[in-house]
């Protein structure tokens, strides 16, 4: 079972790609070819401000390490959400690829491009995000161009999160655990990579 982290004070975050895909370079001096696979996916650095001695910093510290031998879900946190959005699900069995449809949106809200979500598979989120903006559909449908390539086949009526997106798997960069200094602790850094 996944430990959620709290935002508490975060500095920073950065999602980045972490890659399976590769290239194939070409045999005396043919072309190179990029070789996909289903395997990309992301990883969240984070850096916190320096943390006060209260419950507040205290409950991320203690999440934190339980988060060691357990996984970490947290909020992506990213800008630019409309007022307007929703969460919608999966439409359709056996999806697989670039592209997904999901339905049970407001219609009219736009997603934009570059813009995360999570999709909650077999009880875990893998997040994905959209190659170019698509506008719902008066239907409440849309069907989003999107990376990594999924990494599952879809299963129709699975939860989309696209009002609060997060993030799930292996914490790491914590091994140090929380330093403290008079009645402050240091800034925290960490990563949570997806683990499929």
């Amino acid at each position: 079972m996944s430990v959620t982290i709290p935002r508490q004070r975060i500095a920073s975050a950065a999602l980045r790609p972490v890659l399976f895909s590769g290239e194939q370079e070409g045999v005396l001096g043919g072309v190179d070819l990029p070789v996909p696979r289903m395997g990309d996916r992301f990883a969240i650095d984070i850096k916190t401000a320096q943390l006060r001695q209260d419950d507040a910093s205290r409950t991320l510290i203690a999440a934190l390490t339980a988060a060691t031998t357990d996984d970490a879900i947290i909020s992506i946190g990213q800008p630019g959400v409309s007022a307007g959005a929703s969460n919608g699900v999966v439409s359709g069995n056996g999806q697989g690829g670039t592209s997904l449809a999901i339905r049970g949106l407001v219609a009219g809200q736009v997603i934009p491009a570059s813009f995360y979500f999570s999709v909650i598979h077999a009880g875990r989120r893998q997040v994905y995000m959209t190659r170019a903006a698509a506008t719902v559909s008066s239907g409440g449908t849309v069907s989003l161009s999107i990376w990594p390539m999924l990494r599952f086949l879809t299963v129709d009526g699975e939860m989309v999160e696209l009002v609060d997106p997060k993030i799930e798997g292996k914490l790491s960069g914590f091994d140090a655990g929380a330093a403290w200094t008079r009645n402050r602790t240091d800034p925290l850094g960490f990563s949570i990579r997806e683990r499929q």
